[in-house]
C-alpha cells in the first residue's frame, strides 16, 4: 500500500496507538502509548513527567507524578519518533492512527479538551490517569465517546472501544507516523513499514 497523507482540516480528530502494528495487532500492555491528533492536524498527548528508579516508579504507580502535555515543539525535544517518519523508521516505531470523521462542534471540544489539560496537566499515573485515560476523557468531552474505556485503561482497549461504538466513523492507518505543515492545518503522514 503507498504511503498516506491524511489532511486535518477541523472535520477530523485521530487516535494514535504507538507500538499497535496493524489494526488487529494487541500490543502489551507495556508496549503501547497513545496520542491523539487536534482538528488541525496537530499532535497532542500526555506523558508523565521523567525520572528514573524504584523510588520514581513506586510513585508513578501508587501515588501519581507530574503530569505533562506535549504539543509538536514537546514531542521534538523529547519523542521525535513520535511526528517524524524517517526517525519513527529508524527507531522501528510503527504505530497505527484511528481517524475520526467529526463535525465542528466535536472537534472543537475535542481541541479544548486537549487546551484545558495543558493549562493543568493534573497529576500522571500509571493505573488510571495515564495517557489513554486522557485519551478518553478528549473522546467522552467532545461527545464522540459516551463512557469511559472499558477495562483497564490502555491505548488499544479505547482503539478497539472506538471501532467497536463509532465504526462508521473510523479509518484505520499503520506504518512510520509523521506531521508536516501546511497554512494553518497540518497533515499526519503514514508510511508503510
Amino acid at each position: 500500500m503507498p504511503d498516506r497523507s491524511i489532511v486535518f482540516a477541523g472535520d477530523k480528530v485521530a487516535l494514535i496507538v504507538r507500538g499497535k502494528t496493524s489494526a488487529k495487532h494487541s500490543p502489551g500492555n507495556l508496549a503501547q502509548h497513545a496520542d491523539c491528533v487536534r482538528s488541525n492536524g496537530s499532535p497532542v498527548g500526555y506523558f508523565g513527567a521523567p525520572g528514573e528508579g524504584s523510588a520514581y516508579l513506586t510513585s508513578a504507580v501508587l501515588i501519581g507524578i507530574r503530569g505533562e502535555v506535549y504539543d509538536l515543539d514537546g514531542f521534538k525535544k523529547n519523542r521525535p519518533y513520535y511526528i517524524d517518519a524517517k526517525v519513527a523508521r529508524g527507531y522501528g516505531t510503527v504505530s497505527t492512527a484511528l481517524v475520526v470523521r467529526v463535525p465542528g462542534s466535536q472537534a472543537e471540544r475535542f481541541d479544548d479538551y486537549w487546551s484545558r489539560l495543558s493549562a493543568d496537566p493534573s497529576t500522571f499515573r500509571l493505573l488510571g490517569k495515564n495517557c489513554s485515560t486522557r485519551a478518553s476523557g478528549a473522546f467522552r468531552h467532545a461527545g464522540i465517546l459516551a463512557a469511559g474505556i472499558p477495562g483497564l485503561d490502555t491505548p488499544n482497549n479505547l482503539y478497539k472501544q472506538l471501532v467497536r461504538q463509532r465504526r462508521d466513523l473510523c479509518e484505520s492507518y499503520s506504518g512510520y507516523i509523521g506531521f508536516t505543515t501546511a497554512g494553518g492545518n497540518a497533515t499526519m503522514v503514514v508510511e508503510d513499514p
